[in-house]
């Protein structure tokens, strides 16, 4: 239910573009027998008025998950993000409140991370929506 209240809200928004690193196959068994669930492993969508959503499910190896929440720019091929909200845990409904930014340089097609945390994981997101 959670799920689709925020999923609901964030496709009310317009989006200006959406970037992805990965998809994820999954294999569910239900009693109609087995079904396949796609993943998205790390997501970035901007949306028209500003805002942005980020959401990973791992990092490295270990799968965690993680969202952000902020405001974006582009100055001179470089799009930077505006963290002000966190979550760890996708049952919680707790935002945590952050002040720090992330910028990734615009190369085509994808992002790719500059500085900050990622730097060193680094991921490069490609765009699937404009």
């Amino acid at each position: 239910m959670l799920f689709g209240l925020v999923t609901t809200s964030m496709v009310s928004q317009e989006i200006h573009s959406q970037y992805v690193y990965k998809k994820e196959k999954l294999k569910q068994k239900s009693t109609n027998g087995i079904s396949w669930n796609y993943v998205d492993s790390d997501s970035l969508v901007l949306y028209k008025n500003g805002t942005f959503h980020r959401t990973k499910f791992y990092h490295y190896h270990s799968i965690i998950y993680s969202e952000l929440k902020g405001h974006w720019n582009i100055e001179n091929s470089t799009l930077i993000l505006k963290l002000t909200l966190e979550k760890d845990d996708r049952l919680d409904n707790h935002w945590t409140e952050i002040n720090t930014a992330l910028t990734y340089r615009i190369k085509k097609r994808k992002i790719k991370p500059i500085n900050g945390f990622e730097f060193y994981a680094i991921r490069n997101l490609k765009r699937v929506k404009d």
